[in-house]
């Protein structure tokens, strides 16, 4: 394809339209009762780059009335999982903006513009259910209308011309600007993403997945979701430059009834998704002999932000699923991938990447220490072509992931958590909370639907746990605490005193979605300690006679 193309998503979206305008990019449910959906929708290419066309008229009409000129960074509040969210998002780019895109999670006013102002933001558009956030905008603002009305708006101007491909951003210019989930920092940061970048990404991604093989059908894409996470542009983007379709399912936790519809009406024949989506459907493929069918015979199972238990991982690779595991990261894209051949959290840098991997030095650290195995910290370096933008850098140029991983004999290497998931104890000893959270997994997996270790600098870890509603219902939630503990004694007994668990006071059980997570799902554990501070602390105190906070 012409290099000019790639430099500009708004010139390959062109170009596909006028090319091969009645390939099929999106299959849209057809929502009917409560039940799964029988039916999709298919839109083509040709049709989706019309409705670009037709919102960035609308869009640019009403920007230029409030003095926001072109190559403006123009900011955009929504949910970004429906369809029209990706349409408004392209259609800011069609009229030459660079939209800033902010989820709906985020419901702070005053945290939405401070992020807009360090973005250079002029401008937000919003949902329309969210006007009671906006009600104090210091910004010029705008809700969004539902698409199908923008024609009969009067303020649509009949002479408004959409800018020339040429006077759109390319190469090293930034096209979009992503937030991260702000599970490091409890705080988004800023990731501004070039032309060049997000094609890098795409063409890095898909390459991994269709690994140059050739179907008679074409390769549908499970959706990843919101488009306020930089995956879902990049799908978009990859199956527009490679010819594939999304298949968007009726919600992201859909059953596995939905899924074998998304099979035989849609032809979806890749699962892309995180672990906690993807791991209701293995559950099932344990049981059912049709849904183990299903997965086997996908092109790829792909996950990624989100692991999956090494249980589901083992059983998967020995059922002969094709699972991948994918780490990437919103600021420099994917940087790693699975070995072939064995288990999916086994992983391997991608080519073309600058990178090195560097000791955790820890000089509290003890040596004899088992949960200090050598972690390595993966770094990517500067003249990688997929380095972030130089705010997002380290001091000496390069981009730290803050990611550990540990190297195995034959090369590969396992992800081992951020470094903030090795907690220290009060005397500075690493613990390994991912460790005793997959031993609980694997141990109750009948009794715990989740659960996340928690005690910074405390004499002990502390336990929160998700149980199944069911299980409370004929069982105390005191005996549920005990079962746990005498199933972790054997563990237990393999481990330094700092790192055990073994008071059922030390256990707190939750109910479902009360603990913070960050959008991906996954647990944030420093705000978790300090949502329970005094809980914590009482505890604490009751068992070695101290408060130490976090």
């Amino acid at each position: 394809m012409d290099v000019e193309l790639e430099a500009n998503h708004i010139a390959l979206l062109q170009h596909r339209a006028k090319n091969s305008g009645n390939a099929v990019l999106f299959k849209l449910p057809i929502l009917r009762g409560s039940g799964p959906p029988q039916e999709w929708n298919d839109v083509t290419v040709a049709e989706f780059a019309a409705e670009v066309d037709k919102v960035a008229s609308f869009v640019m009409t009403e920007l230029k009335a409030r003095g926001i000129p072109p190559r403006s960074v123009v900011s955009v509040l929504y949910s970004g999982s429906r369809h029209q969210d990706l349409i408004y998002t392209i259609a800011l780019a069609r009229a030459s903006y660079i939209p800033q895109m902010c989820i709906d999670d985020l419901t702070h006013p005053g945290i939405i513009f401070a992020l807009m102002e360090k973005a250079g933001s002029r401008m937000i558009l919003y949902d329309p259910s969210l006007e009671h956030v906006m009600v104090n905008c210091p910004f010029p603002k705008l809700a969004l209308n539902p698409i199908e009305t923008i024609e009969s708006c009067s303020t649509v101007s009949s002479d408004s011309v959409l800018p020339t491909i040429e006077d759109l951003s390319s190469g090293l210019d930034v096209c979009f600007i992503y937030l991260t989930s702000g599970s490091t920092s409890g705080s988004p940061k800023i990731v501004p993403l070039t032309q060049k970048f997000v094609s890098i990404y795409y063409k890095t991604q898909f390459g991994i997945w269709l690994d140059g093989r050739c179907f008679d059908t074409q390769n549908g894409f499970l959706s990843r979701g919101s488009i306020c996470a930089v995956a879902s542009m990049i799908q978009y983007l990859g199956c527009l430059y490679t010819g594939s379709c999304i298949v968007r399912p009726s919600k992201m936790r859909f059953s596995t009834e939905e899924l074998l519809n998304m099979v035989n009406v849609c032809g979806l024949n890749h699962m892309t998704t995180y672990g906690t989506w993807l791991a209701p459907h293995i559950q099932a493929a344990k049981k059912d002999p049709v849904a183990l069918k299903l997965l086997q015979e996908m092109r790829t199972v792909s996950y990624g932000g989100v692991p999956i238990s090494i249980a589901d991982d083992d059983w998967c690779f020995q059922n002969d699923i094709p699972l991948m595991d994918m780490y990437a990261t919103t600021e420099c894209g994917t940087l790693m991938v699975s070995v072939p051949g064995k288990p999916a959290r086994f992983m391997h840098p991608v080519s073309g990447i600058s990178y090195r991997f560097d000791p955790l030095t820890d000089t509290t650290t003890e040596v004899d220490n088992p949960a200090s195995t050598q972690l390595l910290k993966f770094i990517l370096l500067a003249d990688s072509p997929q380095i972030p933008q130089p705010h997002l850098l380290s001091t000496d140029g390069n981009f730290h992931t803050g990611d550990l991983f540990e190297k195995q004999l034959d090369g590969s290497y396992l992800f081992r958590g951020r470094a903030d998931d090795w907690i220290k104890s009060e005397d500075a000893s690493l613990i390994d909370t991912k460790a005793i959270e997959e031993k609980i997994y694997d141990v109750c997996s009948d009794l715990v639907k989740k659960c996340i270790v928690v005690g910074h600098l405390r004499p002990s870890p502390a336990l929160f746990i998700e149980v199944h509603h069911d299980d409370l219902s004929v069982i105390s939630e005191d005996s549920l605490k005990v079962l746990v503990l005498q199933r972790l004694e054997d563990f237990n007994a393999r481990q330094y005193t700092h790192e055990r668990i073994t008071d059922k006071r030390l256990i707190f059980i939750v109910d479902e979605g009360v603990l913070p997570r960050t959008r991906k799902g996954n647990f944030r554990r420093r705000a978790i300690e300090q949502k329970y501070q005094k809980e914590l602390d009482a505890v604490y105190m009751s068992l070695y006679g101290l408060s130490l906070s976090t």
